[in-house]
């Protein structure tokens, strides 16, 4: 998974941004039972396709979309183009699905990006890769997004379909003037397979100020979904959490349960404070209206924001600079901003994070001045009001005669050598490695819990997850106590659908590489010999090359077993 770290400065706005509006809506939106409703439920595509006859959402109003967003707080709107449903909300010349031959017959990205342009609110196109409906998709049954059965009138052709996937980004990059960003979706293949590098250039050669994703293997920025990718918002990395107001789905839901509006402010606040952006997801009725109870939670946070924006829009992120779970930091020039998700015992708060002492500081919200003070090495503000100014979270803005305000962030420990002795095996487990780099949507190598109950026996142990990326490593540090040659195995698991991945284990300049095949629980996969000197080296193992998307395998353990001279 490729995201640039470097910032262009023509996406410097996303970064400034912070808040953005999600909309899932398409034609599942008839049955309210989520976007994935099809899917889920099994429903042949012919009779899914039948809800285009009575899709006719009336009631849509572009112009409404946009006031809602901008109640909001929210800087941007991302709206679903196509969902993996292959169902289009744009008026395609690359395919008669979609909204223009329905009963609506206006094209609703159109319209909605005019309103936009209108009201000066920024607009990206999600567009989901894989696709449910058209006869070229090459679907492989058992993974996950494809389906697990073919149609008469289906054509499997990957370059034909990408073709058409290549086709209708370029149309949404070229038919409706200035856009600001593409948000692909679709995880379970490569970025050899979708092209990723090619098409992000594409859609910069059109739309250079567009920001990407990264679900097509390559892209500006990382997407966490319903969770906060800190350390790679802290390592430097663009990151922007997706969350939906109903705890079920992004599409409309009828019955659907829906997160308090403190908890959602939270959410945003805990991304905002890891350096990221907060995208929150409605989903409108069939009619194209917004449900009022979804949208409620939208306007609370808007109202928030209208007494403490200046604590989140264009700030920096603080991301390893908490001083308890419920305290968050942002900062912007000579101000620093201490956000507060649950409100002090008592009235004196003490920081330690802080290099040296405001030179003032104030309640955000009423302006109320703070006393200021030290206590040792820590800053003590006095004199919070007895009260929460403001009933979900509170912001304290402190002023400093320098931008240099904080401590630096704590580093982690250095890794603890391992023993290696002369006659037994070594065995480097999870639990004792190093993890670099990030997998999709900015997410870190997992270590899994092994399984209780019956399978116990045959996962015993903690284990990486099956989920990584050729650009994630796990390292440990071996020492020898003099020049040893050793054996190297691979204890690891894997699924048919993963198999014929390649992986590596380099140390002392050495490479060993191997191939996973199926396997019936865990096994062994010998990889060879490597000669270590004395004292200490670092063993790495990553995947090389994937079979599947992120998927690869499980890994226990490697294994190394002293070669007797």
């Amino acid at each position: 998974m490729i995201v640039k770290r470097r910032l262009d400065p023509q996406t410097q706005w996303f970064r400034e941004a912070k808040l953005g509006m999600f909309v899932h809506f398409g034609i599942y939106a008839l049955l309210g039972r989520g976007e994935w409703v099809m899917y889920n439920e099994d429903i042949r595509r012919e009779e899914y396709e039948k809800l285009t006859r009575r899709f006719n959402p009336s009631a849509f109003d572009a112009d409404e979309w946009v006031q809602t967003a901008r109640r909001a707080g929210c800087r941007y709107i991302t709206v679903t183009a196509k969902h993996h449903d292959g169902f289009c909300l744009f008026d395609s010349a690359l395919t008669d699905y979609k909204i223009t031959n329905t009963p609506f017959a206006r094209d609703l990205i159109g319209e909605l990006v005019d309103a936009c342009h209108r009201g000066k609110m920024r607009i990206i196109f999600y567009y989901s890769q894989p696709d449910w409906h058209h006869p070229n998709f090459v679907h492989r049954p058992g993974t996950f997004k494809d389906l697990d059965y073919r149609r008469p009138d289906d054509e499997p052709n990957w370059p034909r379909y990408l073709d058409y996937y290549q086709g209708q980004v370029k149309e949404l990059c070229t038919n409706y003037g200035s856009i600001d960003g593409i948000w692909f979706d679709g995880v379970q293949r490569t970025e050899k397979e979708w092209q990723g590098r090619r098409v992000y250039e594409m859609i910069k050669s059109y739309q250079p100020a567009a920001v990407v994703n990264d679900r097509a293997g390559y892209g500006d920025f990382f997407t966490p979904e319903r969770s906060l990718a800190v350390r790679s918002a802290a390592a430097g990395y663009m990151v922007e959490a997706c969350q939906s107001v109903a705890k079920e789905a992004w599409g409309y839901r009828k019955q659907a349960t829906l997160y308090s509006s403190p908890h959602l402010l939270h959410s945003m606040l805990r991304m905002v404070g890891a350096g990221g952006n907060y995208l929150l997801n409605v989903g409108p009725k069939p009619d194209g209206s917004l449900p009022q109870d979804w949208v409620q939670r939208l306007y609370d946070i808007g109202a928030w924001l209208g007494d403490h924006g200046k604590a989140v829009y264009g700030t920096d992120g603080c991301p390893l600079l908490d001083e308890a779970d419920d305290t968050l930091y942002t900062r912007s020039g000579k101000r620093a901003f201490l956000q507060l998700l649950q409100w002090p015992e008592s009235d004196r708060l003490q920081l330690r994070n802080l290099r040296r002492a405001p030179v003032r500081a104030r309640m955000l919200k009423t302006g109320q001045r703070l006393g200021v003070d030290s206590d040792g090495e820590m800053v003590v503000l006095t004199g919070l009001p007895a009260s929460p100014p403001d009933a979900a979270a509170n912001v304290v803005e402190m002023t400093f005669d320098t931008p240099n305000m904080f401590r630096p962030a704590p580093q982690p420990p250095a890794p603890v050598a391992i023993e290696c002795a002369q006659s037994k095996p070594l065995r480097l487990v999870p639990q004792d490695a190093v993890v670099r780099g990030f997998g999709l949507k900015g997410s870190l190598l997992a270590v899994e819990e092994p399984n209780r109950g019956a399978d116990a026996a045959r996962t015993r142990g903690a284990v990486f997850g099956t989920s990584w990326q050729p650009d994630q490593k796990a390292e440990w540090t071996v020492r020898c106590p003099r020049a040893m040659q050793l054996r190297v195995a691979v204890e690891l698991s894997c699924p048919e659908l993963y198999a014929g991945g390649t992986f590596t284990v380099k140390a002392a300049g050495q490479t060993l590489r191997g191939q996973v095949s199926t396997t019936d629980g865990f096994r062994e996969v010998q990889l060879g010999v490597i000669r270590l000197p004395r004292g200490e080296s670092t063993l790495t193992f990553s995947p090389e090359k994937l079979n599947i998307a992120y998927y690869f395998a499980a890994v226990r353990q490697v294994i190394l077993r002293p070669v007797r001279s």
